[in-house]
């Protein structure tokens, strides 16, 4: 089992006030891995620490043996990192698979709007974009049947996992998934927490999820972190975690 991502010791202040305290953990390859905790444990600054949103006062992030804190934010989706976010951001006026087609401009040689005007490489880049889209992503995530309908008064669950399919499209091999579930009525829960399974059982996809769904990353996840005040109480797979009593007592609330 390999090492994907490895934190050390990270440390995140804000006006004095510690948001991350001697943070570690380890993504292995492979596998879903869930960061849990309260409103306010530390979840969401991990997550931009990674993605490059904050620099960490401390510590060490290393990705498939770089050090990732010597990336700008930007670079680091060239280097396979991918991440959603909890509030959609969709554009409402434009297909589900018009929507898609942007999360791939980081690995198009011509712009995915407008190589369609042209012939030769960038029409043939184009039709080769859409062919893969329709059948690596929106099959798989049961999305194809709606590709040319707009987003706009689409079901929520369905505009998660248009999400979820343009942050596909980049070709990740580290997906974050910030809040894939929140919101979600339980069919639709049960439908994205399979569409992630099938995703990283693929081979090709590590998967790295942060939510308050106890129930959904408990049957998910192969390995859990729980974070309150900015540390970090429990590591371990998800029976083990369940068991704790820090974690009974910080984020389960029963005993």
């Amino acid at each position: 089992m390999s090492e994907l991502l490895k934190l050390e010791d990270i440390f995140l202040s804000f006006g004095g006030v510690n948001a991350l305290s001697a943070v570690s953990g380890i993504v292995n390859e492979g596998k879903i891995t869930a960061v849990i905790g309260p409103n306010g444990a530390g979840k969401t600054s991990l997550f931009n620490v990674i993605s490059g949103f904050y620099r960490p006062t401390g510590g060490l992030v290393t990705y498939a043996g770089i050090d990732l804190l010597r990336k700008p934010s930007n670079e680091r989706a060239s280097l396979g990192i991918a991440r959603t976010f909890q509030n959609i951001a969709l554009f409402s006026g434009l297909s589900v698979l018009e929507n898609i087609k942007l999360g791939a401009h980081a690995h198009l040689k011509a712009n995915a709007l407008t190589a369609s005007l042209f012939l030769g490489g960038p029409a043939r880049e184009e039709r080769e974009l859409t062919a893969t889209i329709d059948q690596d992503i929106l099959k798989a995530l049961g999305l194809y049947e709606i590709r040319d309908r707009p987003v706009s008064g689409l079901p929520y669950g369905q505009q998660k996992r248009i999400e979820l399919a343009r942050a596909m499209v980049m070709r990740p091999r580290l997906l974050m998934l910030d809040e894939p579930f929140a919101g979600m009525p339980q069919e639709e829960k049960h439908r994205m927490a399979d569409s992630i399974r099938q995703l990283v059982s693929s081979g090709t996809v590590t998967a790295l999820l942060i939510d308050h769904d106890m129930e959904t990353v408990m049957g998910l996840c192969d390995h859990i972190v729980v974070l309150n005040f900015g540390k970090v109480i429990a590591s371990g797979v998800p029976e083990a975690v369940r068991k704790n009593p820090e974690v009974i007592e910080a984020y389960l609330g029963t005993g």
